[in-house]
């Protein structure tokens, strides 16, 4: 049987509880509010933080900007100045024509400088863009338009002035000059620099190499001229030419002559060796000429070849007029017909042959 002690007694541990339960409610709410407090500072100090690290940025950059300005402004003291030249002109030629235009054409006139003023502004910017780009145009035609419409400019500013009310020549000359002056300023900033003045050994050594240009020219229209072709089965053709030492003779139409240069070796040494150890194998193998040589006619069907044949009837009559010993060397013989030492020995071969068989040995037919 519960009594009345028992009640209170359980009434009592219940407000216990309550009280213990609001003392921890309590506990967790203050350390809520410490937490939330000291979050907020964090955020606050990384704020501080952000915004002093911002203006830091800011007045960094502020002062990059003014120093790449000045070091701009430094390097470019003349391009400004100059530009002071060609913009204050153009403006003050600008207005004018305006208003004569107004005057001339009314209402419309004002789109006049888009003819005088404009026209040649649009060649010279085009002109130094064609300059500057990466693979440089011609400017010829871009420099005509420019002076072209820097006359009509000129010669409209002229008889403005000269036809102003108050005006006169030397109104219409100052509005003129005005009117070219920024135009032939420009063209002169943007022009491309002078080339330096060659020394006078330059110029020597450019008009030497003019002329070996020039010759070697002449030279190689005359060698396509006597080159033969070679046809191949596609019907293509490569042009043969005849190698060796030649120079020019003739002034209309040159020709190539073959020519021995004093001093060098002559083409081919591997070939002028040969010929003279044939030459003296040749005499090394001739009959002595003694008793037992039969007596047999060596000229009977001997040949010779068509163009040896053509320089031993030179040989022959050089040597009747006396421009060769009767009995010439190969080298002589070389000299005198301009040809290889190979065909310069066949021609002594036969001469010798000539010599032997006391008569001389008859061409094949061609």
């Amino acid at each position: 049987m519960t009594t009345y002690y028992d009640h209170k007694a359980e009434r009592l541990a219940a407000a216990g509880q309550a009280e213990t339960a609001k003392a921890e409610a309590a506990v967790k709410f203050a350390d809520a509010q410490t937490k939330l407090i000291a979050a907020n500072g964090e955020q606050a100090r990384e704020n501080r933080k952000a915004k002093k690290n911002e203006k830091r940025e800011n007045a960094e950059r502020r002062a990059k900007a003014l120093g790449s300005a000045a070091g701009w402004l430094s390097g470019h003291v003349v391009e400004l100045a100059l530009s002071v030249i060609v913009v204050v002109p153009a403006v003050m030629a600008w207005t004018a024509m305006a208003a004569y235009g107004k005057d001339v054409y009314g209402p419309v006139g004002w789109g006049l400088p888009l003819f005088s003023e404009a026209a040649m502004w649009a060649f010279a910017f085009a002109s130094h863009a064609a300059r500057k780009s990466e693979t440089p145009r011609p400017t010829g035609w871009l420099q005509v338009g420019i002076w072209f419409f820097a006359a009509v400019a000129g010669v409209l500013n002229f008889i403005h002035g000269l036809t102003m009310p108050d005006g006169g020549v030397g109104d219409g000359v100052v509005m003129a000059l005005v009117s070219v002056g920024g135009v032939v300023a420009h063209q002169l900033i943007t022009a491309a620099p002078m080339r330096t003045r060659r020394s006078a050994a330059e110029r020597r050594a450019a008009r030497t190499n003019r002329v070996a240009v020039r010759r070697v020219t002449r030279m190689e229209r005359a060698a396509v001229r006597r080159a033969v072709g070679e046809l191949a089965t596609d019907g293509t053709v490569r042009l043969l030419y005849t190698p060796g030492m030649v120079t020019l003779e003739g002034r209309l139409r040159s020709r190539l002559v073959p020519t021995v240069v004093p001093g060098l070796p002559v083409a081919g040494e591997d070939a002028e060796f040969d010929a003279e150890l044939r030459a003296l194998l040749d005499e090394a193998s001739e009959p002595s000429g003694t008793a037992q040589t039969p007596d047999t006619d060596t000229s009977a069907g001997t040949t010779v070849d068509p163009a040896v044949s053509v320089h031993l009837d030179r040989v022959r009559q050089a040597i009747r007029d006396g421009d060769l010993p009767a009995k010439p060397s190969r080298r002589k013989v070389q000299a005198f017909l301009g040809v290889r030492a190979g065909t310069a020995q066949d021609v002594i071969r036969e001469l010798r042959r000539d010599d032997t068989d006391g008569n001389p040995a008859t061409p094949t037919a061609a």
